[in-house]
């Protein structure tokens, strides 16, 4: 079964990367930048959030209107960049799994290289955790809806047994310090993330860490492109934990399984959660089956 899914991805890669090939060049072809890529845009995620946290106001009556003001008050300086970094936390996503399922098309996480597959494992669920926690900071209705289900989620533990929920029965058991504690784990886990990265790549030679410059400068442009002809904007107005939010707009690279919260059984999400990753951290270990139908350049010869 393993194999058949790889040989798939490989015959979808190759043709894909042909294509690229015949418009870029080898030297330019983004599919096999990715790993590069994804560094540069944790950089321009990490930059772009550094200038936002300057403005950002760290309390529950102030964290709404410190957003709106950066947004609104300032839209060619802080209203751009909050885009930047909506939209470029969007594509790290994106990259960290083309990179991932790339490699595990052509077979590239066993040996020596189960170090690199492993912490990858581990940075994707960081990047998923980061980028839901900043989903929380704005305090708009889609904060109200991503802290409910996110910690309702969690609250089906044993381990909480329900106690996390009563933090947000009421409005006024939302505290400034919650908001403090929200932001440390934002500033947090992207220096794991990055340290993580740093590790990532250690048993990989000749690691790329950086894009060519007009890969660069082709994301800086995107991204500045979409952040001015449709910039990310707060939802709904201020939180309410009186009022459920009713109609959002969801950023489905980064908050994809929340509405599942609502649609399957905790048990069966956490099943899901803790299956896929023990999948994927086991999978260097997994028979290889025929090794020589995962070639990249057999294969793109025939």
């Amino acid at each position: 079964m393993i194999k058949r899914i790889q040989r798939l991805l490989q015959w979808l890669f190759v043709r894909v990367e042909a294509r690229f090939n015949a418009a870029f060049g080898d030297r330019l072809n983004p599919l096999y930048q990715l790993g590069a890529i994804s560094f540069f845009l944790f950089w321009a995620v990490c930059a772009s959030g550094l200038y936002l946290y300057v403005f950002f106001e760290t309390g529950v009556v102030d964290a709404f209107g410190s957003v709106q003001a950066l947004t609104h008050g300032q839209w060619w300086a802080g209203g751009v960049l909050r885009s930047v970094h909506r939209y470029a936390s969007d594509a790290l996503v994106l990259t960290m799994l083309l990179h991932m399922v790339r490699h595990f098309a052509f077979d590239r996480f066993r040996g020596f290289r189960w170090f690199s597959w492993i912490t990858g494992v581990a940075l994707i669920w960081l990047v998923y955790a980061s980028g839901i926690n900043g989903y929380m900071l704005p305090w708009d209705k889609m904060a109200q809806f991503v802290i409910t289900a996110s910690f309702e989620w969690i609250d089906w533990l044993p381990t909480f047994g329900g106690t996390l929920m009563r933090n947000f029965m009421y409005g006024s058991s939302v505290n400034d310090r919650f908001f403090s504690l929200l932001s440390f784990v934002h500033i947090g886990i992207p220096l794991l993330v990055l340290l993580l990265m740093w590790v990532h790549v250690q048993r990989v030679p000749k690691a790329r860490t950086n894009p060519p410059r007009p890969i660069m400068a082709c994301l800086v442009a995107t991204l500045l492109v979409l952040s001015i002809v449709a910039p990310a904007l707060s939802q709904g107005g201020a939180a309410d934990m009186a009022v459920s939010p009713t109609a959002l707009q969801f950023d489905w690279f980064l908050l994809s399984f929340l509405p599942l919260v609502y649609l399957w059984p905790h048990w069966a999400l956490w099943a899901l959660a803790g299956t896929g990753t023990g999948l994927l951290a086991v999978l260097p270990w997994l028979p290889p089956g025929d090794r020589r139908s995962l070639n990249p350049k057999r294969t793109a010869n025939r």
